[in-house]
Order: structure tokens, then C-alpha cells, then sequence
């Protein structure tokens, strides 16, 4: 029996494109005593299940919803560096077209295609279980036709991207995250996770001297900025391979953040750095034991070569290195080496525009 003929004759139901959303209290009634499945379980397998962990509400007529959720937060730019935005008719995560992608292993047994409701929202890019590109498929609601391409081998993710996901699938799971510096609560990761997404989407123009975060970002992964976008939208909005991009733009900033690459001014950015290593004590006397010498000027070319990393993204640590390298230097001759020698070392020649030696 078809869905919508169970729906409409035999239970009573004829709207199909709620099941996945908010399916009404009395057909979850129905269906929990055909079933002899928990109403609570099978409330959770809808997005209503999901509120107010996934979402804050399924009303789209609250005008600040987009500020709450996604604005709260900062993780690439400082918050008072991002535009304050409203948009009519808004929720979080919900799509304004259905998506159809599936993991192909996933869907290897043709006894058992069932299609996950994480799948029909855009929040991975891979299969959290097999770390394989999620591919698009032609099919109605709930069921699985033919793939799009003729040939759906599993192509594998990469790292950044199958740690992001299986972070987010974590989060569905079991409603924590356990990050490098502690265990968040699913609901922060959701509103982060589209918070950077926003961030990653931010005019170049508003960024101000933080810019240079997001072009490393895009360029590590290879896109355009913004994934092309010259007007901003809500991600919600936009097309489906410009999500894909933008997901994978999320997945790439979390990486270098967390090999520290790049250390962005935002306050939930050092949520991705490892605790700092502590010694651990038995509790008794330390023994008096030889003290290993400092190796002063190995540790003065370490903290150079941090400052010289940080330098290519941040103007003010590249004017501050530059204060520093030009002691002593007064004759234009040898400033502009100086500056050639940065630009050779990937420090932005735009950020030592409005360097004067006093």
C-alpha cells in the first residue's frame, strides 16, 4: 500500500509533506497503537521531535528567529563584525526544496533502503558511518527510485569533512559533542555550525581586518569566495551545490582551527584547541632532579615562526612583526626589502599599507 493511500483512507491523514516535519498529535496516536512504537519515539522521528534542539521553534511568522539562532554566537569573525540580519518566513536547517541524497553502502541491501531523515536536511556532506559521500538519487518521499548517477560508487570524504559530520551525527544521536577542549551540548553545536556557515557568507567589505580568515578558508578548499555569492541569503535559501560548498567551506575552517593554522577572533573558535598539557602529581614531594637547560634561541625561532603563521591572516600581529624586523631601519631602501621579504613569506603586502615608522 502506497503512503498516501495508508494515510488518507486507512488512518484518516491526507497531508503526506508533514510526516517528516510535524506530523499532527492524533496520527501519531494511530500509528503508536498499530505500531506498538512509543508516541515519544515516534515524535522524534520527525523535526518536531527535534525542537528545541535542532531548531527553536517550527514557526516561521518569529521575526528575530535568524538573529537568535544564528548571531548569538562567533566563531571565524567577531560578532560586532557581522551585520544583524532578519528574514521573513524563517526556520533553521529546513530547506525550501526536498533534498534526495543517500549514502550509496548504506542503501546496498535493497531489503533495508530506508531514508534517513538526517539526510533530508542540509547539515552533512558524507555518511557519518562509512565516511562516503552522501549522492543525489531520484525518488518520492520516504523511498528510494534510482540513483542520479549511473555509476554511485562510494567516493570517500575527506577528513575535515568526516569529522565535521560525524560530530553532527553525534549530536543527532545522542545530543552532545565532544569537542578537543570539552563536551557541548547538541543544541550549541547546531547553532555554531550555522553560525560559521553565516560567517563564511559575510561580505568581504564588513569583515574589516579579519577578512583574511575567510579567504584562507576558501582558498584551502578550493572555491570562490562565498561560493560565488554576490548577495547575501539565508543558507536555507540557497542552491543546492552552493550548500555543498558552503558545508564544506564549515568543514575546512574547523580543521585549520583546530591545527591551528589560522586562530580567528571569534569566542567559540578556541571550543576547537586541545586542553594545554598539564603534569600530573602523586601528591607527595617532588625528588629534586637536574633541570633540562632552555634552549633560549630555539624557543625565540619557535615563537617567530608562530608570529609569522598568524602574520599571513592578521594585520595587526604583520605591523607588529614589521615594527619589529625594521628596528633600526630608517632608509627607504632597506623597508622595502624588508616588505619584499614578507610578501615572500605570505604576509599580505595590503596589510603593511599603513605602516609608518615613527
Amino acid at each position: 500500500m502506497e503512503v498516501r493511500d495508508l494515510l488518507e483512507h486507512d488512518l484518516g491523514h491526507g497531508q503526506v509533506d508533514d510526516l517528516d516535519t510535524a506530523p499532527p498529535l492524533s496520527l501519531l496516536t494511530v500509528l503508536s497503537q498499530r505500531s506498538g512504537i512509543e508516541l515519544d519515539r515516534l515524535r522524534c522521528m520527525s523535526v518536531a521531535g527535534w525542537v528545541p534542539w535542532l531548531l527553536d521553534s517550527l514557526d516561521d511568522q518569529i521575526p528575530a528567529a535568524l538573529e537568535t539562532y544564528a548571531f548569538q554566537f562567533s566563531v571565524l569573525l567577531p560578532r560586532h563584525k557581522r551585520k544583524i540580519r532578519t528574514v521573513a518566513r524563517w526556520r533553521a536547517w529546513l530547506p525550501r526544496q526536498p533534498i534526495n541524497r543517500a549514502c550509496p553502502l548504506c542503501l546496498n541491501d535493497p531489503a533495508d533502503q530506508a531514508i534517513l531523515l538526517a539526510w533530508k536536511l542540509p547539515l552533512m556532506l558524507s555518511c557519518p558511518l562509512h565516511g562516503c559521500w552522501l549522492e543525489a538519487y531520484w525518488g518520492v518521499p520516504g523511498r528510494f527510485l534510482r540513483w542520479e548517477n549511473t555509476d554511485p560508487s562510494p567516493r570517500a570524504a575527506s577528513e575535515a569533512i568526516t569529522v565535521m559530520d560525524r560530530r553532527t551525527w553525534q549530536a543527532m544521536t545522542t545530543g552532545y559533542v565532544e569537542l578537543p577542549r570539552r563536551r557541548i551540548h547538541a543544541g550549541l553545536w547546531f547553532r555554531m555550525l550555522r553560525t560559521l556557515l553565516d560567517e563564511l557568507n559575510t561580505p568581504l567589505s564588513m569583515c574589516g581586518p579579519y577578512a583574511g580568515y575567510l579567504r584562507h578558508v576558501w582558498e584551502g578548499c578550493g572555491y570562490s569566495l562565498r561560493a560565488g555569492q554576490s548577495l547575501w541569503r539565508p543558507y536555507e535559501t540557497l542552491d543546492p551545490a552552493v550548500r555543498f560548498q558552503m558545508l564544506e567551506a564549515a568543514a575546512t575552517a574547523i580543521h585549520l582551527i583546530e591545527s591551528r593554522v589560522i586562530s580567528p577572533p571569534g569566542e567559540q573558535a578556541t571550543l576547537f584547541w586541545s586542553e594545554p598539557q598539564t603534569e600530573f602529581t602523586n601528591g607527595l614531594p617532588a625528588k629534586e632532579r637536574m633541570q633540562e637547560p632552555i634552549n633560549y634561541w630555539q624557543e625565540a625561532v619557535k615563537a617567530i615562526n608562530e608570529a609569522v603563521a598568524e602574520a599571513r591572516h592578521n594585520p595587526e600581529t604583520a605591523r607588529s612583526l614589521f615594527a619589529l624586523a625594521a628596528y633600526g631601519k630608517r632608509d627607504s631602501e632597506s623597508l622595502e626589502r624588508l616588505r619584499a621579504e614578507f610578501a615572500q613569506e605570505g604576509i599580505p603586502p595590503e596589510f603593511l599599507s599603513h605602516y609608518e615608522l615613527d
